[in-house]
């Protein structure tokens, strides 16, 4: 018998164990996100395009090499004379002939390629930064689905425990009732009051369950995924507004984006400038040339053949005044995203402090919440002992059943409500990794 205990107890331990390892942490749900999501693959791929865009084949770096052939022929006649009087002429008569030729061309000196070239690096660090962007609104939304798994488990698990309460209260009627101490109507109420708690918790489950389905799409797993959800949560302690207003004009990616856009938009006016500037390219090549005239034509075979090669130098001198006016739209370009930028700086401060606003007002609701839990805990507790001894009826006990129960989901709320609110304001300053804790 001692054997068969200590079987169960290590078996039940085990499976104890399996769970807690299958519990999906905040920490494995950004990387299973980094690592699948659909967006950030995209993003990625974008980048690599990027890079290729900068490569030294793509931009004209490297000598061409071109090789052509051809065979023509023709029927017809033909005549000549001659200052000497001879006169030749032909009719139906078969010409053919064929060419081939081997060039290579090389730039050896091109400003406005250079400039380009850098700015395409530059565009390497916009889609960089893009990326970033993409990266943290996928996390916000695996964020928002993570925690609502969590308040969907939380508050299904606070529903089972008062359908376990209900059943007590089902039982304890029923027994009065055999006995002659009750009333067939308190059975009947606590009857519909089971079937009720039983429909809110299939009600829950189903909502878990569609929970579940989105976080594993905002993760980019298979549906189906089984997935159970870390339902601690833990607030940070550090942030100070000023320092939060002070971060997101420095780091949030969408000024980042805008100040990089600005590097790329001076270039603009390089490449402009670089127009003015000369370009020499060299080329080389080989050229064959064969012909087969029909007999009678004044020649009857020629053939050609040699090596050629040459610099050509290009210099734009006058534009027509093309350049005065690209100048102009690159300032005005300029001009444009430095107000963006402003707009976008006093709509991060407005938006940083509104959201710390709310942040502090979930804190009290949260603390406030805390309290109310205590205060019906307490309040269930005590009717809970008076409703065994007779001294409160089974409608009393019921409310107070129905309080504790709304005051654990409205806790389970105010919690998970208070932690996406940090996270949306970690994002905002830029320090969206925060979130994970």
């Amino acid at each position: 018998m001692f054997k068969y205990f200590l079987y169960v107890f290590l078996v039940l331990i085990s499976i104890q164990n399996i769970l807690a390892q299958a519990v999906l942490t905040k920490a494995q749900a950004v990387q299973i996100t980094l690592e699948n999501n659909y967006d950030i693959k995209v993003a990625k791929n974008n980048i690599a395009i990027a890079e290729n865009n900068t490569s030294r084949e793509l931009n004209g770096y490297l000598p061409t090499v071109n090789a052509n052939a051809g065979l023509n022929s023709r029927l017809g006649g033909g005549s000549q004379k001659l200052f000497s009087g001879q006169e030749n002429s032909t009719s139906n008569a078969f010409n053919w002939g064929g060419n081939a030729a081997v060039r290579g061309d090389f730039t050896l000196i091109d400003r406005t390629r250079d400039i380009s070239v850098k700015q395409l690096e530059e565009l390497v660090g916009l889609q960089d930064l893009q990326l970033q962007q993409i990266i943290e609104n996928n996390l916000l939304a695996v964020f928002n689905n993570y925690y609502e798994v969590a308040r969907l488990t939380q508050n299904s698990a606070v529903q089972e425990q008062t359908i376990e309460l209900s059943k007590q209260r089902l039982q304890r009627a029923t027994y009065q009732y055999d006995y002659g101490q009750g009333i067939r109507l308190d059975v009947l109420n606590a009857e519909v009051d089971i079937q009720r708690d039983s429909i809110n918790l299939l009600n829950l489950k189903n909502q878990l369950a569609n929970a579940k389905r989105n976080l594993n799409v905002a993760m980019g797993r298979a549906v189906g995924t089984r997935v159970d959800v870390d339902t601690t949560v833990n607030y940070q302690t550090n942030l100070v507004l000023e320092n939060l207003i002070e971060q997101a004009k420095k780091h949030n990616v969408l000024i980042r984006l805008l100040n990089k856009n600005l590097d790329i938009a001076a270039l603009d006016f390089d490449i402009i400038e670089s127009t003015k500037k000369p370009t020499l390219s060299a080329n080389a090549s080989y050229n064959f040339n064969y012909s087969n005239n029909a007999s009678g034509s004044f020649i009857d075979v020629s053939n050609s053949r040699g090596l050629s090669a040459g610099l050509t130098l290009g210099w734009n001198l006058y534009d027509g005044g093309r350049r005065k006016l690209q100048k102009e739209n690159a300032k005005l370009n300029v001009e444009n995203q430095l107000v963006q930028k402003e707009q976008i700086a006093q709509q991060l401060e407005r938006d940083v402090i509104n959201a710390w606003e709310n942040y502090q007002n979930a804190l009290f609701i949260l603390r406030a919440e805390q309290q109310n839990l205590a205060t019906n805990q307490l309040n269930f507790e005590r009717t809970e002992e008076q409703f065994k001894v007779g001294q409160v009826t089974s409608v009393e006990f019921r409310q107070a059943q129905l309080n504790l129960l709304n005051a654990a989901t409205n806790l389970n709320t105010a919690k998970f409500d208070a932690k996406i609110i940090e996270i949306n304001l970690l994002q905002l300053s830029g320090r969206l990794m925060k979130g994970v804790k």
